[in-house]
């Protein structure tokens, strides 16, 4: 018998084999399980999603120009996706962070929504004080940015919303370069947010990311405790969130803030003297972080605590295998320059590397440099960034505490 397919609207019919995923709700069809488009399709649109039998699936958004064929929105054949789905699912979000997890008692600074774990696939949106700051990563949010900036208006009540990119990363979904956009008022070059009592300094226009890593706040809290007369290496430091709380939650002897980057350097300093430190003894390092770690080791100089938060190492798959062996090297060289009972704290925002490779490959650092390791605790992103089971690659950031033996 013909499989039936539904109506006459577009349609992407699945190979044979590969509907498990998505009845158990993961968001993402590869363009490899596709089996047939029907119908006249623009990036951008909606489709129906059927299995090879005929059986209905879900609704989303296609993109063949992205090796993400289709982002579903939905597994209800009768759901409609109108400007109320958009409304209602931003609401939903805005509501967890407020009413539920109430972020605005600990930090002015929060992720309101986190794509794909708030059922909007390619849309994340963080906010910062009275601002918002919107990054559309999926041609289908893109389209509907009008839209979406209207109910954003309306529900975080918010005058000014930026739309700020890191290069080349609208690039993998064919999306016009976008650096920065702003909607509404434009806003001050700097702001300073407070979070868990401390302040830091933000430039939307010229900031990491959106601005900010909102993503380490609970795990910046929690290895503040551990810095107790220890010298300390915040690797990769970026605005020095890590060294800054632990120089202000414990007495510490020493922190040295690393990274490539003058500007982020500047601002870790600027973050040094508004939490009144000047007190601590300090130092900012200026350098590519694997060759000073060398130099470091051949001088004898040693750390008790050592973070290292770099970049992410595989964007993509083609990346995988490199990006794994840069995580290793890295660990290993911050592993050599550890007094033994140090701390290493080892973190990695790739979603493509699993926590069992993850540990693997800091298992492989200890043991090429004839060290041992001890885990005691193993986080993820703060609350404000949920996790959809059905999609464990939204769960990208992990973060490694260790005592080196």
């Amino acid at each position: 018998m013909k499989p039936y397919f539904g109506s006459n609207k577009p349609k992407v019919i699945l190979k044979k084999g590969k509907a498990k995923p998505f009845w158990f709700h993961h968001p993402w069809i590869f363009s490899g399980a596709i089996q047939e488009i029907k119908g006249n399709t623009q990036n951008g649109d909606l489709v129906d999603v059927f299995e090879d039998s005929g059986k209905f699936i879900g609704k989303g958004f296609i993109n063949q120009k992205s090796q993400i064929a289709v982002r579903l929105l939905t597994w209800d054949i009768h759901e409609k996706i109108d400007p109320e789905f958009f409304h209602r699912k931003i609401a939903e979000a805005i509501r967890l962070r407020e009413n539920v997890l109430a972020m605005s008692s600990v930090s002015s600074a929060y992720r309101l929504i986190h794509s794909e774990a708030d059922g909007l696939p390619g849309l994340t949106v963080d906010r910062y004080n009275d601002l918002l700051c919107v990054q559309f990563l999926s041609i289908g949010m893109d389209q509907r940015r009008d839209l979406i900036v209207d109910v954003l208006r309306q529900e975080a009540h918010a005058a000014t919303i930026v739309e700020k990119y890191s290069p080349g990363v609208r690039q993998r979904e064919g999306l016009e370069e976008i650096e920065y956009r702003v909607y509404g008022p434009e806003p001050p070059e700097k702001i300073v947010i407070t979070e868990y009592g401390l302040q830091f300094e933000v430039s939307l226009r010229k900031g990491q990311k959106t601005g900010f890593y909102l993503d380490q706040r609970e795990n910046r809290r929690k290895l503040s405790r551990y810095g107790h007369q220890k010298r300390i290496l915040d690797g990769f430091c970026y605005s020095g969130g890590f060294g800054i709380y632990l120089a202000t939650k414990s007495k510490v002897t020493e922190v040295v803030f690393m990274d490539s980057s003058a500007p982020a350097l500047e601002l870790a300093q600027a973050n040094w003297k508004l939490n009144q430190l000047e007190g601590t003894k300090s130092a900012f390092i200026k350098a590519d972080i694997f060759e000073k770690l060398v130099e470091m080791k051949e001088a004898n100089e040693r750390f008790d605590l050592i973070i290292l938060d770099p970049p992410k190492v595989a964007p993509d798959t083609a990346s995988l295998k490199s990006g794994l062996e840069s995580l290793e090297k890295i660990n290993r060289l911050g592993i050599q320059i550890l007094n033994p009972g140090g701390i290493l704290v080892s973190c990695d925002c790739s979603g493509l590397i699993s926590w069992d490779v993850f540990l693997k490959t800091l298992n492989k650092a200890a043991l090429d440099s004839n060290r041992g390791i001890k885990i005691f605790d193993c986080s993820s992103a703060g609350p404000d960034h949920p996790v959809n089971p059905a999609c464990p690659e939204n769960a990208y950031l992990k973060v490694v505490m260790s005592e080196i033996s």
